[in-house]
């Protein structure tokens, strides 16, 4: 039955840290079943997550930010202390979701992503530049992973390059607030609560900035787009601005660092893979889909139904909650051969959901491609020799949403 299977699942424990036989179980015995610690019905199947994501109308996105663990009582008044709540993009359905998604489609559009390629490039090799300069060890999280699509969607956000350390330090630490982080501590809530404040009054700075003068970046046309005119920012559009924005740029770097970092960990962790890279660097577009696919950047979306419907052979009523598994699904051993096997020849067929589907399919799923596509064209030309750092333990962020190494020590 699904009431025992839920009761056996333990999405903060056991589940966390080696979530995908147990998927592969629910897969096989029971697709959908009820957690009762996340309130929710966990879908796992690619064809009915599929499903969901594309019927907006049916499954709404109206929960997706709701907390998937219980908050310290200590973590309400910081976060009272800064801007109101207002629906950010990833809450939104339909028409009103397609109006505030537009800006960001357009920058993030094909034709832009070739014109920051440059950009990319740039920084990528300036960073490992960096860390081989500084001797024959490097933590490819902290010195490359991480930097990287910070600097990217920060600059093309519009905001100062002083700016980008601290805001990417900042929307990191707070994004665990959203992701289902498994935190060791009040202090640590609390202390993310405080960085998520820190995050949006910088933001809704630039956005007052971008209000008074204009200029041609991403900012100026999210301003523009939220509030016509030349009057000043209400209170709600600054604090509608701060709480979109800040939901963006913690996606535009916190994805593909986490695709970065786990999909360079499955290469080093067999040398005759990295070599094979290496060696045919044909399949580096191969290797980009398999990272996505396997490494899944973000695991787990919520869902709310909006009428009666029936899913996986269950009869769900209007207003129940469902946490639709990605990561599950692009495991699913019906529809991928060797399912849980990382294989960087595996022909390109575009049926994994690495970067979502539907109308909240990833905007920025042409920018992470292209970062990835430039890191491992960069380091298998600069760094055939690279490998792990022998007899480590790799640890991986505590977070049921985001499971990329917290660090990956590499020599050459």
């Amino acid at each position: 039955m699904s009431e025992s299977l839920g009761d056996l699942y333990d999405p903060f424990g056991t589940h966390m840290d080696d979530p995908w036989p147990f998927y592969t179980r629910a897969q096989r015995e029971t697709p959908i079943f009820f957690s009762p610690v996340l309130k929710a019905w966990v879908l796992t199947r690619l064809d009915d997550v599929r499903k969901v994501l594309r019927d907006g109308k049916t499954y709404s996105s109206a929960n997706v930010l709701r907390p998937l663990a219980p908050f310290s009582p200590r973590v309400f008044p910081v976060l009272a202390s800064g801007y109101p709540m207002v629906p950010p993009l990833l809450m939104l359905d339909g028409e009103q979701h397609r109006r505030q998604r537009a800006p960001y489609a357009d920058a993030l559009s094909a034709d832009h992503v070739h014109d920051l390629e440059p950009y990319i490039t740039k920084q990528a090799a300036a960073l490992i530049d960096k860390f081989t300069a500084g001797g024959p060890t490097a933590d490819l999280v902290a010195d490359y992973a991480n930097p990287l699509p910070t600097s990217i969607i920060c600059h093309l956000m519009g905001f100062a390059p002083e700016d980008h350390d601290t805001l990417g330090d900042d929307t990191r630490l707070a994004a665990g607030l959203a992701m289902g982080h498994r935190f060791d501590s009040e202090d640590e809530q609390v202390e993310a609560a405080h960085a998520w404040v820190r995050s949006q009054r910088m933001i809704g700075r630039y956005a007052v900035e971008r209000r008074a003068k204009p200029e041609g970046d991403l900012l100026s046309h999210v301003v523009a787009a939220w509030a016509p005119g030349e009057d000043p920012l209400t209170p709600q559009q600054e604090a509608g601005i701060a709480g979109e924005l800040f939901g963006v740029i913690i996606a535009g770097h916190n994805t593909p660092s986490a695709a970065i970092a786990d999909g360079l960990l499955r290469l080093l962790e067999d040398p005759e893979r990295w070599r094979l890279l290496c060696d045919r660097p044909d399949l580096i577009p191969n290797a980009v889909e398999e990272i996505a696919r396997f490494s899944t950047p973000f695991h787990i979306f919520l869902r709310k139904t909006t009428e009666d419907t029936t899913l996986a052979g269950r009869e769900l009523p209007a207003g129940a909650e469902i946490a639709v598994w990605l990561a599950a699904a692009n495991r699913d051993e019906s529809v991928f051969e060797r399912a849980n096997e990382f294989d960087i020849t595996r022909p390109i067929t575009g049926s994994h959901l690495g970067f979502g589907v539907g109308a909240h399919f990833c905007v920025g799923a042409g920018l992470a491609r292209r970062e990835l596509e430039i890191t491992l064209r960069l380091l298998t030309e600069r760094l055939p020799g690279l490998r792990l750092v022998p007899d480590q333990r790799i640890s991986f962020c505590p977070s049921i949403s985001q499971r990329g190494p917290l660090s990956l020590p590499v020599t050459w």
